[in-house]
């Protein structure tokens, strides 16, 4: 029994101690920004303006939006002009004599006689495809705003998460510490005994070894709170406190308005089914466009020469208008087009699968919450105080000599789990009630109003 007490008690102090290192490890060098932890969890709009301002993921959100924007301004840019210049008039072997005629004995022609230049300037005119364009980019701009208000959401409910298991733990390592705390009071009074030979050594061995039982849940406590309030830390890219954290602030973690939305118009209007929406709309207009390389865009050409051959009768000095038209033979558009409506399709089919999907959760969710929030109202109403009522009667019989030892233990240990049960009911409670956010879009919908910037 010695032994094994000196193990557990060595192993608490390794764990207290990992505690401990890695919440030193773990915390931000900017120490000053600290986070306020139980409003934020309290408030998803500050929360919302939080992540605003300091996650990066935001900022690269906010830059894909301009980029969109550029497309779609480039998309309005004409095709730039072609500058073409020409030479020729360079003769290959013997030239004709001045006169023209093949037997004449005058001289031949020199260079610079015989040869001509040109200057000239064309423009590409595209016909049905630069409205099918602007459309494919405006419409990707309009994707990438919402997948940013999308983003911002996801990053609410992670940070919420975050908070939540935070506040969680923090609550947890308190019961286990008062649990601890009273488990000393009792080795304390109950040695008293042993010195007046009223307990057992043996006896007073099982307290000893529940006392140090519970040394090692606290320290097991001390590091999932150390390991939480990093993740804490990473997610709000600050330091997270753990003062004043209490199940009460576990309890207004998450909150939800008293009238849920309507489940099936909530699903639909969340930025990530909008922007999927908005994308299988770019596809169809890609489509549009890659149908219209059926129709030749003529390049319309104006150009200025100069013909030195004016001893064959040429004009010295020309204006000379073109035109030219592609044919479209081979290709048409037609298997870019047919990708485009095909992934299209696919996303349309792909959207209509999470959205039953969702709407499933959100039954699921909801049925849940009903069930834990009938749970804990009877844990707390019913088995808690039955349970503390226990206690204090089988202390009282123990004190007396009319119960043992083990029952005592037996129903202290009942305690503590039934305690640890309450809390963990209300932890599961409050990460139905973020999923809910979630699931029906009110983080989004945060995103999208309290925590968007004025542009």
């Amino acid at each position: 029994m010695s032994l094994l007490t000196a193990r557990i008690m060595k192993l608490a102090t390794v764990l207290a101690t990992f505690g401990a290192t890695f919440v030193a490890m773990a915390a931000p060098a900017h120490a000053d920004d600290s986070a306020p932890v139980r409003s934020l969890l309290a408030d998803p709009t500050q929360l919302a303006t939080w992540l605003r301002d300091r996650d990066p993921v935001i900022e690269a959100s906010t830059a894909k939006i301009e980029a969109a924007r550029a497309q779609g301004e480039q998309a309005r840019v004409l095709p730039n002009p072609q500058l073409q210049f020409t030479t020729g008039g360079y003769v290959l072997g013997n030239t004709n004599s001045s006169n023209g005629g093949p037997g004449s004995t005058d001289p031949k022609l020199s260079l610079g006689q015989t040869t001509n230049y040109e200057i000239g300037i064309g423009e590409m005119i595209e016909l049905g495809k630069r409205g099918h364009r602007r459309n494919a980019a405006d419409t990707r701009s309009r994707e990438a705003g919402e997948t940013a208000v999308g983003t911002l959401g996801g990053r609410l409910g992670d940070a919420t998460s975050a908070l939540g298991k935070l506040t969680y733990v923090a609550a947890k390592r308190e019961a286990m510490a008062i649990n601890l705390d009273a488990a000393k009071k009792l080795r304390d009074n109950e040695k008293v005994r042993v010195d007046n030979k009223d307990l057992s050594p043996l006896e007073f061995e099982r307290i000893e070894l529940d006392t140090l039982e519970l040394e090692l849940q606290l320290g097991r406590a001390e590091a999932e709170l150390s390991s939480a309030a990093a993740a804490c830390s990473a997610a709000l890219f600050a330091t997270c406190s753990i003062q004043g954290l209490d199940v009460a602030a576990l309890d207004a973690g998450a909150p939800l308005p008293a009238a849920l939305p309507e489940t099936q118009g909530a699903i639909e209007s969340r930025p990530v089914r909008v922007a999927s929406k908005l994308e299988a709309e770019a596809l169809g207009y890609d489509a549009k466009l890659a149908s219209a390389r059926a129709i030749p865009d003529p390049t319309i050409s104006v150009s200025y020469m100069i013909d030195n051959l004016v001893a064959a009768g040429n004009q010295h000095q020309q204006l000379v208008f073109s035109v030219g038209i592609p044919l479209p033979l081979f290709d048409r558009g037609n298997h870019d087009a047919a990708a485009a409506r095909a992934n299209a399709h696919a996303i349309e089919a792909q959207d209509r699968a999470e959205v039953r999907e969702a709407h499933g959760l959100v039954d699921a969710l909801l049925s849940q919450r009903t069930t834990l929030q009938t749970t804990l109202q009877r844990l707390e109403a019913d088995s808690v105080p039955k349970s503390t009522q226990i206690i204090l009667q089988t202390r009282r019989a123990f004190d007396l000599g009319q119960a043992r030892l083990a029952d005592l233990l037996l129903v202290e240990r009942a305690h503590r789990d039934l305690l640890l049960e309450v809390l963990d009911t209300r932890f599961d409670l409050f990460t139905v009630r973020a999923q809910l956010r979630q699931a029906l879009g009110l983080d989004d919908q945060l995103a999208r109003t309290g925590g968007s910037r004025e542009r």
